[in-house]
């Protein structure tokens, strides 16, 4: 016999159902709620074992891993369809993990189908009845076939054992756990059992229920099923595909990222090697006393030659420069500009000097516009207390 007992998602209300014979009838009802979602499924299950674990690490998918490691030796010897098992994690930390495992055989995970929109959860039958020992004790389940029990101490389940009603009775299973504690030296506790075929203990079923979910949450974590088994080994392939995919990814990232690094130094050392080279040409031809960095030494050099043509070269003669300047200072009287120095060859100007404010600066080099093909701003920089200052070159 199995009770179904269905509630909320925060267990406010349980409603109990017993299911016979394949059918479902009520045994007894609280005032229904609007928002029933979930179903407890308490089974008096034959093969169920349970054993403590503790691991130092925190991932549930690594506690499944090494469990199933360690059961790997009794695989040969389990009954047919195998023995499938359930993690319980009680306490957990990113370098640790400790608990208990269920075990149970495959045959038994085939249990009746709960109300329709209903989620469930498989417990075992006497799992939820912790609350009337205080955590330290014996909980046993009675129906018309089954003595289910559990070994309880402070709160954490010990032993699993199963009877036929027809081989043995309340008593003699208490007796049992009695002569088992001593042995083991363990602490004995109380005793609780609830007799399923009584009507008065069903209807107080979902109060008991629900001051064990209290005192002990980690119940409702426990889920003995099919669909919580099969969630399980398909969340641990994704994750076992997902991990690998990330490794690839994270591979040809690396890959990329070292050729973008390669690429980057060898384009940085060919133009660092192209300006020492350039340097080197404009200090052999014009200015071998020069040391320092040149910052475009290709320009200088254009101007240098430029100078060394003079006049004879096409372009525009000191005169029509200098009457173009002074057309741009008449044209914008209100233009407070300042040129410190100016360089004349026939090519153009080279004016550096210093404004108050960008805009200025901006303004002093749009005059030149209409007046020559090219008009450039260089190593425009602000300089405290004095302003912008600039560097200006005029190509006609």
């Amino acid at each position: 016999m199995n009770v179904i007992l269905k509630g909320t998602s925060d267990l406010e209300n349980i409603d109990l159902h017993r299911v016979a014979g394949g059918a479902l009838r009520r045994v007894s009802t609280v005032p229904p709620s609007r928002r029933v979602r979930r179903a407890a499924v308490l089974v008096p299950m034959r093969t169920l074992s349970v054993s403590p674990f503790s691991f130092p690490f925190g991932s549930v998918m690594r506690v499944r891993e090494a469990l199933r490691l360690q059961t790997l030796p009794f695989l040969s010897c389990a009954p047919a369809g195998g023995v499938e098992l359930f993690p319980t994690v009680l306490e957990r930390t990113p370098r640790s993990s400790s608990g208990v495992v269920w075990y149970a055989s495959a045959a038994e995970l085939d249990f009746p189908e709960p109300p329709a929109g209903l989620s469930t959860l498989v417990w075992p039958a006497p799992l939820p009845l912790v609350s009337r020992v205080g955590g330290t004790g014996v909980t046993l389940w009675v129906d018309e076939e089954n003595l289910c029990s559990l070994l309880w101490s402070e709160g954490c389940p010990v032993l699993c054992r199963w009877r036929s009603r027809s081989a043995g009775s309340t008593e003699s299973e208490f007796a049992w756990y009695d002569r088992y504690c001593r042995a083991q030296e363990l602490e004995r506790g109380d005793s609780f059992a609830l007799d399923a075929t009584d009507p008065k203990d069903l209807e107080s079923l979902g109060g008991i229920v629900q001051e064990s979910l209290a005192r002990y949450p980690w119940i409702g974590t426990v889920n003995l099923s099919r669909t919580a088994l099969e969630g399980a080994v398909g969340l641990e392939r994704s994750v076992r595909l997902l991990t690998r995919v990330a490794g690839w990814a994270l591979l040809l990232g690396v890959l990329v990222l070292t050729g973008g690094v390669l690429k980057w130094h060898q384009a940085r050392g060919g133009a660092e090697a192209a300006r020492l080279r350039s340097e080197a040409l404009y200090r052999e031809a014009f200015d071998a006393e020069r040391t320092g960095r040149i910052a475009n030494p290709v320009t200088l050099a254009r101007d240098r030659i430029a100078e060394l043509r003079g006049n004879d070269a096409e372009g525009r003669s000191l005169e029509d420069a200098l009457a173009e300047l002074g057309s741009v200072f008449s044209e914008n009287p209100s233009m407070d500009v300042t040129l410190d120095v100016l360089r004349y060859n026939a090519e153009g100007l080279d004016c550096t000097g210093s404004a108050p404010d960008m805009s200025t600066v901006l303004t002093f080099r749009k005059a030149w516009e209409g007046r020559a093909a090219l008009s450039q701003l260089d190593n425009t920089q602000s300089v405290p207390g004095l302003g912008y200052r600039f560097d200006l070159r005029v190509r006609w």
